[in-house]
């Protein structure tokens, strides 16, 4: 594998956000939720990048598909996306969303957690990762081994929604594979074990955010085909050449990473603009008020291929909440968008207001402090849509944790809240 060192100088640019149409909530206790490990905030950053196409390239015997190509065999709905547990959009803000079916909305082995979207052949698609649970998540559930996968919604005509899940692989010869006891590890390649909080799409590939390395990337014309298995045990390549994913019917393998040290951990990823609207990818931390560090967004430049360019500058926003939140940083950031001087986040962990502990916040660059929205229960990534002006969301919970549906898919405008 060919790995391409560079460093990437950050350039700090802080900022603060406004105060009308302001939200104010009761004042909050500290918050105490899991920790991420991070360093200080710095002004140089070095990164590298790992090349992994030889991987990718060594399944091409068996075809590549792409969005277009996939048999979508799930259905999902528009009905009751709004009326999910904790769903507090006001309803002059509500303007689209759906459901999973009804083992999506249900399941225990899974949460969803990032969100991205883009055209493919004259169709509107979504991304949603989830990823695999764990007894540290839910007591008695036994399924991280399996990694994360993504779901490929296509929304072209929200009366007839379809989707499809697909595995995320890596190669099983990169640092970062480990083996499992939990399932039968085959040759090849191996589930891509991370939280997958955040998902962004540019030119064709698929970036993950992975909390302590940095940032995946995935190629969406190489989606792998692969065989069954009834065990739903069985993962990699069987001796005779056949393919197997737990039973999954696509794979899409891994095709770099970018190691970013001291920017950690990368909780949330978002496609973006800087202030001279170059394309940005911006990441944003999930780190609870009980910590000593301060919750950081960092952007990082991409080129035409969809590549940080070496030695490229690396904008770093230090966000503000507003009074309720003594005008000071955004703990438990879920999700971020940024677009000029405007930066966009979900946060959870807050007061419950109108049956929901999340808030949109909206920081503008130079102001004194930010601004808070009423947001759904359990939110997680944002997604910003260009052609129609909609930011994306979603909430990630089973309907056993409350007694009733939590996860939705949902878009509000985002004139409403810049």
């Amino acid at each position: 594998m060919k790995i391409n060192h560079f460093i990437l100088a950050c350039s700090l640019v802080l900022g603060t956000s406004c105060t009308d149409d302001e939200f104010i909530d009761v004042a909050e206790a500290p918050i105490t939720e899991p920790l991420h490990s991070i360093s200080s905030t710095t002004t140089t950053i070095n990164s590298s990048y790992t090349d992994e196409s030889s991987f990718v390239s060594s399944l091409a015997s068996h075809g590549f598909e792409t969005p277009a190509t996939l048999d979508l065999n799930r259905t999902a709905t528009t009905n009751g996306y709004n009326s999910v547990y904790g769903f507090n959009i006001p309803a002059d803000r509500q303007v689209t969303g759906f459901k999973w079916n009804s083992g999506d909305q249900q399941t225990e082995d899974w949460r969803p957690q990032g969100i991205t979207g883009f055209q493919w052949s004259g169709r509107n698609f979504l991304l949603v990762s989830w990823y695999a649970v764990g007894p540290s998540q839910i007591p008695g559930i036994e399924n991280k081994h399996k990694g994360a996968r993504v779901s490929l919604v296509d929304i072209t005509d929200m009366n007839d929604i379809t989707y499809r899940h697909i595995l995320l692989v890596q190669d099983i010869d990169n640092p970062f594979y480990t083996p499992s006891n939990d399932y039968t590890q085959l040759g090849e390649f191996g589930p891509v074990r991370v939280h997958a909080g955040g998902l962004a799409y540019f030119d064709e590939k698929l970036y993950v955010a992975s909390t302590q390395l940095g940032i995946r990337v995935f190629d969406l014309n190489k989606i792998v085909e692969v065989a069954g298995d009834s065990s739903k045990s069985r993962l990699g390549e069987e001796t005779d050449g056949t393919l197997r994913a737990f039973n999954y019917r696509y794979i899409l393998p891994q095709s770099g990473y970018y190691d970013i040290p001291n920017a950690e951990p990368f909780s949330c990823i978002a496609l973006g603009e800087d202030s001279a609207s170059n394309p940005r990818l911006w990441t944003g931390q999930y780190i609870s008020s009980s910590s000593s560090s301060t919750p950081t967004v960092h952007g990082f430049l991409l080129n035409g291929q969809g590549e940080i360019p070496s030695s490229s500058p690396v904008e770093v926003v230090i966000p503000k909440d507003n009074a309720t939140g003594n005008n000071g940083p955004v703990f438990n950031m879920q999700g971020v968008y940024r677009n000029g001087t405007t930066t966009i986040m979900a946060a959870t962990g807050k007061s419950t207001y109108k049956g929901s502990t999340a808030r949109l916040v909206r920081y503008h660059d130079g102001d004194a402090n930010g601004s808070r929205y009423r947001w759904p229960h359990g939110a997680e990534d944002l997604y910003f849509e260009q052609s129609s002006g909609y930011l994306w969301n979603l909430t990630e919970y089973e309907t056993s944790k409350y007694g009733q549906d939590n996860r939705c898919v949902f878009a509000v405008r985002y004139a409403d809240y810049d």
